[in-house]
């Protein structure tokens, strides 16, 4: 079922991405259309604004008397107040300011002019309309340049606006884009709801080979962890009992999920190098001597060796090279002290002594609960980890109740549930 949610969960998102990208892709596309039909309106404006000016070129002449330019300028007002521009100017064929007039019910019409007068007017001279679009306070505004041809295809001057879209056009585009918005969202997710069923369905055969392969995964780490066990003793307890307390303890200390699963597979782990000490070792009932337990301890780095060359297994090495040492470095066989430990390797410590201590070997009885904790307790800050050592013996005395006198079928099932919610 974690397989199968998982890979619902990655579909969902990646959709639900998907939707959001095309979503504002289509939205910024709509705007720009509109923006498109904006200047377009426009072009056809300056061109019919600029048309009664064709016939009548004494506004181009330098000559003209004050009467006639007092004429010119009232006709020019007149086209402001006619049309949307809030500024009109008349140029010569040799790029002269003739004529400028401007709005005056118009709102920082002066910080409007003075935008475009610090602009490069040279490359809108030219034989064709061209135009400049620019937002200013949240309001589009269009620079037009329209050239003027006589009948003979003379230029003689130019007509230049400066365009103020108004309220209503503004609206427009603000509901324009608004509407295009929620219909293009709503296209959008209602294609993914469409077509999440149908990957799903298509996917039913991968999702079905995902979950086949982590129940082999985890399947494998439980035999090996059985293999292991049963070199110490005829049950898989320990391995089983061990791997409970660590993850327990893992949850209460709301460990991201990764780093559960790698605290899992270490625990299942921990001694696979004992495969390689001989029996002669491994299951004296007595002390070793010092070079029985130089052997013993090279037991960390087989286990090294073989978890390193699989992929899948390569995280729990921090459980199973370092949950030997010691908190205050005298532990095998880096010697590392204190944090620099990796904390599942901490964490592993504990739950394995624990599980030692209260449990019968070949070389000693089980310990009492309570002896098991003031041993623990005297090894606060030498063994363990003072801040972790607190929190376990928090939840130790229920977890002991729960598992200890369990048969090895009922802590594989309660293992078995606390494994299928991480992998």
């Amino acid at each position: 079922m974690a397989v199968t949610a998982n890979i619902h969960r990655k579909l969902v998102a990646r959709l639900l991405l998907g939707w959001l990208v095309l979503s504002i892709v289509l939205s910024v596309a709509v705007f720009f259309i509109k923006l498109e039909s904006i200047d377009e309106f426009v072009e056809d404006l300056a061109i019919a604004e600029s048309k009664p000016l064709l016939h009548d070129k004494k506004f181009f002449t330098l000559n003209a008397t004050e009467e006639e330019r007092e004429d010119i300028v009232e006709k020019l007002s007149i086209h402001i107040e006619q049309a949307h521009f809030i500024k009109v100017d008349l140029y010569n064929a040799k790029h002269e300011k003739l004529y400028e007039v401007a709005a005056k019910n118009i709102a920082d019409i002066e910080k409007i002019e003075k935008y475009f007068e610090s602009k490069d007017h040279t490359s809108l001279f030219s034989d064709n309309l061209s135009y400049k679009r620019v937002f200013i306070d949240g309001r589009i505004f269009l620079q037009v340049f329209v050239p003027l041809f006589d009948e003979a295809n003379n230029k003689y001057g130019y007509f230049e606006g400066v365009y103020r879209a108004d309220d209503k056009t503004m609206n427009d585009v603000k509901h324009l884009l608004i509407g295009s918005l929620l219909i293009v969202v709503a296209a959008v997710l209602v294609t993914a709801i469409i077509f999440y069923p149908i990957v799903m369905a298509m996917n039913k055969d991968l999702i079905k080979l995902s979950k086949d392969l982590s129940d082999a995964n985890i399947g494998m780490l439980e035999a090996l962890g059985s293999a292991i066990a049963k070199r110490d003793s005829d049950t898989n307890s320990h391995n089983y009992r061990v791997t409970i307390y660590a993850v327990m303890l893992g949850e209460v200390l709301k460990l991201k999920d990764g780093q559960m699963r790698s605290l899992i597979k270490g625990s299942f782990l921990h001694d696979i190098g004992k495969i390689a000490i001989s029996d002669n070792i491994l299951l004296k009932p007595g002390k070793l001597t010092q070079e029985e337990f130089e052997q013993m301890k090279t037991h960390v780095r087989h286990g090294v060796d073989i978890v390193e060359k699989y992929a899948w297994l390569r995280d729990a090495v921090d459980i199973v090279a370092y949950h030997h040492e010691r908190y205050d470095g005298s532990g095998y066989l880096g010697r590392i002290t204190g944090e620099a430990i990796p904390l599942n390797a901490r964490i592993f410590a504990l739950a394995d002594v624990f599980d030692a201590l209260t449990s019968k070997r070949p070389y000693k009885e089980p310990f009492s609960y309570e002896k098991t904790i003031e041993i623990l307790k005297g090894d606060s800050g030498k063994h363990f980890d003072p801040a972790l050592l607190e929190v376990f013996i928090g939840l130790s005395g229920e977890l002991y109740g729960k598992t200890y006198n369990n048969e090895d079928a009922v802590l594989e099932k309660t293992l078995n549930e606390l494994i299928r919610k991480y992998f």
